[in-house]
Parts: C-alpha cells; structure tokens; sequence
C-alpha cells in the first residue's frame, strides 16, 4: 500500500472523511488512480453540492474497475441526490448483486424508496439492512422514523432507543421519538428531547429541519406559542438556506413561474370546449383532478376517495411534467396550446397516461383515477385543453389556516416548498396561485366542484354524498373509514399524522398566532373576502 493510501486509512480509522478527501484530491492530481481515491473525492464534490462532478468521477473510476461495489454505491446515492430515483435503485441493486452480505446498499436502497415514496419496500430494506448489521445505527433510525410517521409507535420507539444508544445525538432517532412524543400528547418529553439537540448544528441539515419544525409543534403542544414560532422561523431559515443553495442563481422562482402563467393566460385567446377528444386515458372509468392548494385538505380528499371500489389515487407526482417544460415555460405556452392540431395533444396527453401509470405501479385500466396534487391549480388551463373530460375537485380552507399551516410544515424540497420560507412569501405564493386558478375556472369549461375543509370535517357524510353525486359513484358507509385506507397505503404527504386520525377538524389555528399573519393580511384579505370566510 502506498504511503498516501496509508494515510487516508489512518485519516478514515480516526472519523475524519474530509481529511481523507483531501488526501485523494491531492492523489488524483498527481496521476493516480485508485478506487477508493474517485470515491473520496465524488464525496467531496457532493458535500460541495456538485452532483455533476461527483456522477462523473464515479463513472470515471467504474470504467476503471467495474466491479467495485464501493463505487457502484457512491453513484446511486449521486443519482438519488439528483433526483434520478430508478437509475440509483439499478446501480444499489449491482451493489447487491456484487456484495448481498453487505448492509450499506440495502439502506440505501431503502432510502431511495422512502425518497420515492414506496414505504413498503422501503421498510422491507431497512429491515434486511439489520438483519446483515444489527448496528446499523442509521438504518435503526430509519426504520424507526417510518413507524412513527405512520404511526406505529410500539414499533417505532425500540428502534429509535436503539439507534441513539450507538449515537446519542442520531437526530433522526429523536425525531422518531418525539413524533411518537407529540401523539401522545407528552410535548414536555419533546421539548426535553429536542431541545439540547437543535443546538448542536450537527447531523444532516434536512433532518434538523424536521427536529425544528417538530419543537415547535410540541411548544405549541404545551401552548408555548412564541417559542413555537421562533422555531417555526429558525425551521424555516434552515431550509431557505439548505435548498436554496442548491437552485442556481438563474433559475426561476416559484413566484416568478406564477406571474409568467398569469401573463400567458391573460394573453391567450378565447377558450371553448375543446372537441374531438378521445375518451380518458388507458380506459380510466373516471378521471379526477384533485387540487386547490397546499394544506387546504387534499390529502384527507384523496384517501377518502382512495376508499372508493376501484380507485387509484397518486399523490402529487408531477404527470404533467412534459406540459410544465414545453408549453408553461413559455410566455405564450397557451396560447400555443389552444392552436395545436389534436395529434400534438395526444402526445403530451400521452407522456401524462405514461407518468400517471408509473406513478401508481399498476394498469389504470377501469380504474376511478385520482391525481392529487395541490400544486396543480395553476395547471388548470393545461388540464382543461388536454383533458376536457376529466373532473376536478378544487379543495377550499380559511386562508389565514391555510397560510400558517403552510410555513410551519415541514415539507419535502420543491420549488413551490421553497417559497414558505416567510410567512410573506407564502402569503405571496397563495395569492399568485390562486389567482391563476381562479381565473382558469372562470374562463375554461372545466367540469369541477368546490369541496370546502371546514364543511368535510364537520358535516362528512353530508359532504361526500355531494362529492360521489359529482362523481357520479355511489356513496357509503365505508368512506368513514378514510383513515384505516391511509394508514394501508402509507401516505408520504406533511398530512399523514392529521389523517390518520379520522376527522381531524384543523379550522381556527392560525388565531394563536394573529399578530404574526397582521402583516400579510393586505395580502390575503381579497382571499378571505371571496371565499367566504371573513
């Protein structure tokens, strides 16, 4: 072994990668090549956020040595990193193939299938990674925090004792434990836990965003309610600063997208129904759009629908992904939109079948097909072009509810997420959203029907007997039981906890906070006078 190798396991056996990344840097630079050198220094260009760089010297070192497990695992977490979730899912499963004793990539695997949303299997990773290491301090973490965000605390709780017994300050461990805290109503056990642990500034970033987020409810739990915003603030500063540093500076806002939709709308001609349209998709019984905005009730919708005999519903997965790139980026998208011939319908019609069918795992065929997903209310005047004979529920709730909600979740990184950083952004978002998508159901055809959250949680059975007559599906009983078809499917949205636990009636707790909202009131005053509820 080289000297420089020598040092680099001497630097790894005291704990301390970046020296070793260093040390390989340096290596490479002057001409060798070793495997574990590409790997080092891959690792180096993702803790720097160049993902690109990293894919490539990973690459680079498997033309080199194609049967190295070490790399093969290093490029899927890129990959992941990336977002490119099936290509690292093939390059963890060549890791397998390669070395099926080792318990790294069936975590990773894992974690790819969490990021992705498929808890099962997911859960099944995590389990065979302990199975192969009983230690596996991050795998007991992980498997502990899925239990508890799905509720299973006499699972959760064990595992997550576990993990923090081999890493006293695993803040994924904690936030299992505190999540289970919270349930219980213990928020003092929370705020105990959580509280010496956010002022450490260590452990993954996103992770302490969630420890943040979580001492806040558990303050608000115990009706601390300052210090349940100021660490709503500091929650959401962190992730500003987290996620932010990974759009480039050229990109476009959320914000920015809105206002050039709203521009493309108003611009565009007038709109008719639009003919000459084949029926819905892959022999779909029903499609169903369900959308209005974030915590405004779409994941208590759509698993209530999910209940119904022969549905499928996908939660927000972006089916219109082809329409956003080639048509919503241009100022005069729709415009372009409305003059198409119906063959270029058919093909981004087409991509969307695609994407929803890789989305639910399974054929659609006569199926009652729900895309859930709040983001899609500005989508509106693609939905209604390409899918004139889709319906779609519009999901309403009290702004101030909806807008303080929004700040204080933790949600998963997009670009609409990102603009929750401020209670004024989010109050700016809401309204640049809305008026998108209030403005698409006044001037398209659009078969659609106002479900309001406060009506769904205090007059349910009155309300989805409405909603099954718009749908035309037979209403019963069975529908209560909502909350058991969430906790079968496994939601992946900021609403699981409140969903799992039936009619959970949410109206009313942005008073707590008042003199935080007084300042984007301006903002959402309009909203609350046209919806009703001032």
């Amino acid at each position: 072994m080289s000297q420089i190798l020598q040092q680099i396991d001497s630097a790894l056996d005291k704990g301390d990668t970046l020296a070793a990344a260093k040390l390989a840097e340096g290596a490479l630079a002057s001409g060798q090549s070793d495997g574990i050198l590409y790997n080092l220094v891959a690792w180096l260009r993702e803790e720097e956020g160049d993902f690109a760089e990293a894919e490539a010297m990973l690459r680079t070192a498997l033309s080199r040595a194609p049967n190295d497990a070490t790399l093969h695992l290093g490029l899927g977490v890129v990959l992941r990193k990336q977002g490119s979730l099936k290509a690292a899912v093939a390059c963890f499963e060549q890791t397998i193939r390669i070395d099926p004793q080792w318990s790294a990539p069936w975590f990773e695997r894992g974690q790819t299938f969490e990021k992705g949303g498929v808890m099962a299997d997911a859960g099944k990773d995590y389990e065979q990674a302990l199975r192969l290491d009983a230690d596996n301090a991050a795998a007991l973490a992980a498997l502990a925090s899925l239990h508890a965000r799905q509720g299973r605390a006499d699972l959760a709780r064990p595992l997550a004792e576990q993990a923090r017994k081999l890493e006293p300050d695993n803040l994924l461990a904690a936030n299992a434990l505190a999540i289970t805290a919270i349930e219980q109503r213990d928020h003092a056990a929370a705020i105990a836990l959580l509280e010496p642990l956010v002022t450490l500034q260590s452990g993954p970033q996103d992770t302490m965003v969630n420890s943040l987020t979580l001492l806040g409810d558990a303050y608000e739990g115990g009706g601390r309610y300052d210090d349940a915003h100021d660490a709503y603030v500091r929650a959401q500063d962190l992730f500003k600063a987290f996620h932010g540093a990974r759009v480039s500076a050229d990109s476009e806002s959320s914000l920015e997208f809105l206002a050039r939709v709203r521009g493309s709308l108003e611009s565009s001609g007038p709109h008719e129904a639009a003919t000459g349209i084949a029926a819905a998709g892959p022999g779909v019984s029903r499609h169903v759009f369900l959308t209005g905005y974030p915590r405004s009730g779409t994941t208590l919708a759509e698993n209530i629908l999910a209940t119904l005999p022969g549905a499928i519903a996908i939660e927000e997965r972006p089916t219109l992904a082809k329409a956003d790139k080639e048509l919503l980026s241009r100022g005069d998208g729709l415009d372009l939109l409305g003059q198409m011939p119906q063959s270029v319908r058919d093909v981004f019609r087409s991509d969307y079948w695609l994407q929803a069918e890789r989305a639910a795992g399974r054929p659609l065929k006569d199926a009652l097909f729900v895309d859930m997903d709040p983001f899609k209310g500005p989508r509106l005047p693609v939905i209604a072009e390409l899918f004139p004979e889709a319906k779609v529920i519009i999901t309403r709730r009290d702004p101030r509810d909806v807008v303080w909600s929004c700040f204080h979740t933790s949600f998963a990184f997009n670009a609409g997420t990102l603009s929750f950083s401020s209670l004024e952004n989010t109050a700016r978002h809401y309204a640049a959203s809305w008026s998108i998508t209030e403005a698409a159901l006044e001037r398209y055809p659009l078969d659609w029907f106002e479900l309001r959250y406060e009506a769904l949680v205090r007059d349910f059975d009155v309300t989805t007997q409405a909603l099954c007559r718009f749908l035309d599906v037979p209403w019963s009983e069975d529908l209560r039981t909502f909350d058991r078809t969430a906790e079968r499917r496994g939601v992946t949205t900021a609403s699981a906890t409140q969903v799992r636990q039936g009619l959970y009636d949410g109206s009313g707790g942005w008073r707590r906070y008042e003199k935080y909202l007084e300042p984007v009131m301006p903002i959402l005053a309009p909203w609350i006078e046209r919806f009703g509820y001032a």
